[in-house]
């Protein structure tokens, strides 16, 4: 199994978009790099952005087909892989992977076969206590199931890229920074609206990191 490393950047827009929106269940696609230990075969996958896609919609539809489609053009032509799916459930004690994310995930494990799904635990977004908020999905056995030991340490695929990264996001929700996140819905009744880079949020975490 390779080693996933998810960066500040991707967890914190994950998180961010869940609480723009804390009455509806939200999703995206994880982007990632894939690198090499040398000559080994040892893969490191380094989710390294990703793109918010719904808020509206909780079932496939044809819009879902477009919003990969151009997640897929941006992937490529940023040379990153189309790496897995993440989801925040609607209710804040549900924190499973649902049958249509299930699906999706599915769907890019088609063409990336190391894809992962990450689910949002909604009960561990507190701005008091930050905690990791995140559980990995890894199909096995031919199913989608939650690996609840990520992020422990040793012999765990999950690690994050910076220990300090639930404290970081519970203060860039406290500035209320996700006002500034946009998911492929708003695109769709805003076109100006930048939802694949999210241009505006790069800038604040870009002008927080030359603070620090």
């Amino acid at each position: 199994m390779p080693n996933y490393v998810i960066t500040t950047k991707a967890y914190l827009k994950i998180i961010l978009h869940a609480c723009k929106h804390p009455f509806t269940s939200v999703n995206g696609i994880l982007l990632a790099e894939e690198a090499f230990d040398g000559d080994s075969s040892d893969v490191k996958i380094i989710i390294v952005d990703v793109v918010p896609l719904f808020h509206h919609w909780a079932s496939l539809t044809p819009m879902l087909e477009v919003g990969l489609q151009q997640v897929s053009v941006y992937a490529n032509r940023n040379q990153l892989k189309m790496a897995g799916y993440y989801h925040a459930n609607e209710r804040a004690d549900e924190n499973k992977l649902p049958p249509f994310g299930q699906k999706i995930a599915s769907k890019i494990q088609d063409n990336f076969h190391n894809s992962i799904a990450l689910v949002v635990q909604n009960t561990k977004l507190s701005p008091n206590n930050p905690e990791i908020a995140i559980v990995p999905y890894i199909f096995k056995d031919n199913q989608w199931r939650p690996d609840n030991k990520a992020f422990s340490g040793p012999p765990s695929s999950f690690t994050l890229e910076n220990s300090d990264i639930p404290s970081i996001t519970s203060q860039s929700i406290f500035k209320r920074d996700f006002e500034v996140i946009y998911d492929f819905d708003e695109h769709l009744e805003n076109v100006e609206l930048d939802w694949l880079t999210n241009t505006k949020l790069a800038e604040l975490m870009h002008g927080d990191k030359k603070r620090a």
